[in-house]
């Protein structure tokens, strides 16, 4: 009984201390507080669980480091490995992705983390777990067993509100599934065509359609609550989570078609596609590029503008997903816009930053700005760097000739 009273404790104490070290490890290069635990209280149980697991197979080994290092590596990789394949299957989001990571499995585990994990593993072994047995063994026991039920208490509740807010998740994200799929099913039984190879037809389907209405304002709402799902303290506590691809797809025809729809009842209203481009400069006057395969060339962060997505926030987080850099700071240098064939008006804003922290990806290069014109750039970025070079234009404008004008 004492025993497991005191592995208790151990476990909320190695919990706690893994939570301060993930929001340490992942604030400091943000340089603000991000709350890692993936419940709302102070405390991350994977470290608790993993610690219990290192502690109590190695130390009977820990006569030999070597081993212990070992062991480590292998006790918390399996341990990290399952976790998050079982969140996966039960949350349809990959809440870590290591998949451009060096030596990853699945993008689950990665040599870094795992060796990291090994060294505090032989850190925990010989230098915190006896400090921390130190600590247990003089609290007095009735003392250690009022905390100990105080916390059961408090994480029991945190261990409810937390799973409600994870099954509210998995409930819209259904809820937008079940919701598109109906109208799918229905457009593919009255134009006998498949949806994957007939999108716009979908769409305009959507347009025709009137006693759809009370349907598309449902499905809407549903769309507004997924969106406000990434703004909820489980998702930041992940800001590398991955939603599957099949509901990031369903979620964005969904949001293409209601945006046409919107767009339709306003006769003077204007087709739009909004996109975004960074400029990153270093110290040394380097700018961060990306060899782009079609069309061919080296060319800057670029990405969509998600609907109801701030400009600059777009920005900064395509920047993320495509180089792994942080970005801040963004100042708008100016715009391009293009007319394309089915009368859609692509505006893209220009931003510029030296502010960044993190390591670029494989897929990224830096390359000095004065002699950028040295590589080989995709068509029309040659323009694009006289509007960041700020002193002549700030508007880049393609009519519907394709001509271009300077402003």
């Amino acid at each position: 009984m004492m025993e497991f009273v005191y592995a208790y404790a151990y476990f909320i104490l190695y919990a706690f201390l893994g939570w301060v070290c993930e929001d340490l490890y992942c604030g400091i290069p943000t340089k603000k507080f991000i709350n890692r635990g993936f419940f709302y209280g102070p405390y991350c149980p994977i470290y608790g669980v993993g610690a219990l697991l290192v502690l109590y197979p190695l130390l009977f080994v820990k006569d030999y480091p070597i081993l212990v290092f070992v062991l480590g590596v292998i006790i918390t990789s399996a341990l990290e490995y399952i976790t998050s394949w079982v969140m996966e299957i039960l949350f349809k989001t990959r809440w870590w992705d290591y998949s451009e990571r060096f030596m990853n499995i699945n993008g689950r585990v990665c040599l870094l983390n795992s060796t990291l994990f090994g060294i505090m593993s032989i850190v925990v072994i010989y230098i915190i777990h006896p400090i921390i047995q130190d600590i247990v063994m003089d609290i007095p026991f009735t003392a250690l067993m009022s905390f100990l039920s105080a916390f059961t208490i408090g994480f029991g509740i945190d261990c409810v509100f937390t799973v409600l807010a994870l099954l509210r998740r998995k409930q819209v994200f259904q809820k937008v599934q079940v919701q598109m799929e109906a109208f799918k099913k229905d457009f593919e039984a009255e134009s006998q065509l498949r949806v994957q190879e007939a999108q716009e037809a979908f769409q305009e389907w959507m347009l025709s359609r009137p006693d759809l209405s009370e349907r598309i304002e449902e499905f809407q709402s549903s769309l507004e609550n997924f969106s406000l799902e990434a703004k909820k303290h489980i998702s930041k506590a992940f800001p590398e989570r991955h939603i599957s691809t099949e509901i990031r797809n369903i979620v964005a025809d969904g949001k293409l078609a209601l945006e046409r729809r919107r767009l339709n009842a306003n006769k003077q209203a204007e087709y739009c596609e909004l996109t975004n481009m960074v400029m990153i400069q270093d110290e040394k006057g380097n700018v961060l590029v990306q060899n782009s395969k079609n069309p061919n060339g080296y060319t800057l962060p670029t990405g969509h503008i998600e609907l109801g997505e701030s400009f600059v926030q777009s920005a900064m987080r395509d920047v993320k997903e495509k180089t792994g850099l942080n970005v801040e700071q963004l100042c708008l240098c100016g715009t391009k816009q293009f007319i394309s064939s089915d009368n859609c008006r692509h505006i893209v804003f220009l931003y510029k930053t030296n502010v960044f922290n993190g390591i670029e990806n494989e897929e990224s290069k830096w390359i000095p700005l004065s002699n950028i014109h040295d590589y080989k750039l995709i068509s029309g970025l040659n323009d694009v760097l006289e509007v960041f070079e700020g002193t002549k234009y700030n508007e880049l404008y393609y009519n519907a000739q394709y001509q271009l004008k300077k402003y």
